[in-house]
């Protein structure tokens, strides 16, 4: 035993017994671990925190009087946001321009406030660095508060300290820690999911999954963590829940593009941008499951508000039915999300199907009636010419009036002015309102044949007369097919 502790103290033999437990850096994990080591490097993880001199991120913007100079540390610049420590280690929270436009959001490119015109000191460390500690200050900068080996998340973040690894290359020397996730994308107590605003608060991605239904599932059974966030989906949702994926198969919302996470993991969280009126974060919520017939999930305790463990129509759905509907509205519908076979306003679409069977049978009586006028149509008959002109015009009216009144239903409750764009989304189904536009020439053609060069019944009004017959042809068709899909 005293000579095991004599050899214990002897400087050289001390030096190789702690180097088992140091930091030695993903660099050194590249040597036998290249294929993850590449995965890592273009992540989120990776880039959390550089030097100014790092490679690689000189397309940076700086803040307003910052140049290299000046700036020490870079934090962020991945997916989100940018901000940044001064020379002293503080972060840059004013700029030539004053208080404030300090951080940088990537998505807008526009540079916002962050904690404008704080002496605010770096102590973000502990979820940043690898090898952190949280006395001293790194590289003597009195604005950071700890010390790290290695700037962003390396490997020996989530697997422990590597030299004993390296040299060994046993899998037994290295941490595999499948709660280690929690220790940056959680907040204690984990039970708990605070709210920032009308946001899920930023990094309690763990607090979420530990209150939803998903709870037992670790991070890693649907993520590879060494990929970046759009890479790292190992397992998508029709892996668990097929026989639900098969019933939204069939359904309008899967036929125009919306998919599981848009509803259940919608972006109710925010990192750098949101907009609070209609609930659009940045950053996915990890909740999954939806209530549509509660209020907005916000309780408090203790002073905080929190999320009960759910997620309302207001982040599911109102963020893209807000511009003509609302809670109510959504609340109503939502429970048929996965299985509906139409758009949202069923009630409406019905009303505009019976208008525009109206208009399709007044269209019939229309042709026919001209026809008989101008003998093409049953000639045997003998009726009275001026009953049947009668006729005509007030079905030809009506078959116009019914047009702009449905026109204009379909235009305010299917095509937002604000993206004319969504109508491409249609598929085949397109050929309806591009048909719609050429009514208007159709109609258009006909008056004037009619008013102004007097050719109602001559050659030229016939023809106008058949090609609007055609028009709500192909409108009806269009419409009982369209239907016949979706089972209105």
């Amino acid at each position: 035993m005293v000579i095991f502790l004599i050899l214990l103290f002897t400087p050289t033999i001390s030096a190789a017994f702690s180097s088992k437990n140091e930091y030695v850096g993903a660099d050194v994990c590249k040597t036998c671990h290249e294929k993850q080591y590449e995965a890592w490097k273009t992540s989120g993880h990776a880039r959390i925190l550089h030097k100014l001199s790092d490679a690689g991120i000189d397309s940076i913007s700086l803040p307003s009087g910052y140049d290299k100079k000046t700036i020490t540390y870079v934090i962020g610049g991945y997916k989100w946001k940018t901000i940044f420590l001064d020379r002293r280690g503080y972060l840059v929270t004013s700029t030539s321009a004053g208080d404030g436009k300090n951080q940088y959001n990537l998505k807008s490119k526009i540079w916002v406030d962050y904690l404008p015109g704080q002496k605010a000191s770096y102590d973000c460390g502990m979820c940043h660095t690898t090898g952190y500690l949280s006395n001293g200050h790194q590289d003597g900068l009195e604005g950071i508060i700890g010390t790290w080996k290695f700037e962003g998340v390396q490997c020996e973040v989530c697997h422990g300290p590597g030299a004993a690894h390296a040299e060994s290359s046993r899998k037994a020397d290295i941490r595999i820690d499948r709660n280690v996730c929690s220790k940056c994308h959680g907040t204690e107590p984990l039970d708990v999911i605070p709210l920032t605003g009308v946001f899920l608060a930023h990094y309690t991605e763990v607090n979420q999954l530990m209150k939803s239904k998903m709870r037992n599932l670790l991070c890693v059974v649907c993520h590879n963590p060494h990929l970046s966030s759009k890479k790292s989906i190992k397992q998508s949702c029709e892996t668990c829940h097929q026989k639900m994926a098969e019933t939204y198969k069939e359904s309008y919302m899967y036929k125009v593009g919306v998919t599981c996470i848009d509803c259940h993991m919608p972006p109710a969280g925010m990192i750098a941008e949101g907009d609070t009126k209609t609930f659009y974060g940045d950053f996915k919520s990890h909740i999954f499951r939806i209530d549509h017939r509660k209020d907005f999930p916000a309780l408090a305790r203790n002073g905080q508000k929190i999320n009960p463990g759910y997620l309302s129509v207001d982040y599911a759905c109102m963020r893209c039915h807000s511009i003509y509907q609302n809670r109510q509205w959504a609340s109503s519908f939502g429970m048929f999300a996965h299985k509906i076979k139409v758009t949202s306003d069923i009630k409406i679409m019905r009303f505009q199907m019976l208008w525009a069977y109206l208009g399709f049978f007044s269209a019939v009586i229309a042709l026919l009636t001209g026809l008989y006028l101008k003998n093409l149509f049953l000639t045997s008959l003998k009726l009275n010419k001026k009953t049947v002109l009668t006729f005509h015009r007030v079905s030809a009216w009506i078959t116009f009036s019914l047009y702009i009144f449905i026109s204009a239903m379909c235009i305010y409750f299917h095509f937002p002015l604000d993206n004319l764009l969504k109508v491409l989304n249609l598929g085949w189904f397109l050929i309806h309102p591009v048909n719609g536009v050429l009514g208007v020439i159709l109609y258009g053609g006909k008056i004037i044949a009619v008013r102004k060069y007097k050719k109602g019944w001559a050659t030229l009004g016939l023809l106008w007369g058949v090609g609007t017959f055609v028009f709500w042809l192909i409108q009806i068709i269009t419409v009982l097919f369209h239907f016949k899909i979706f089972e209105v």
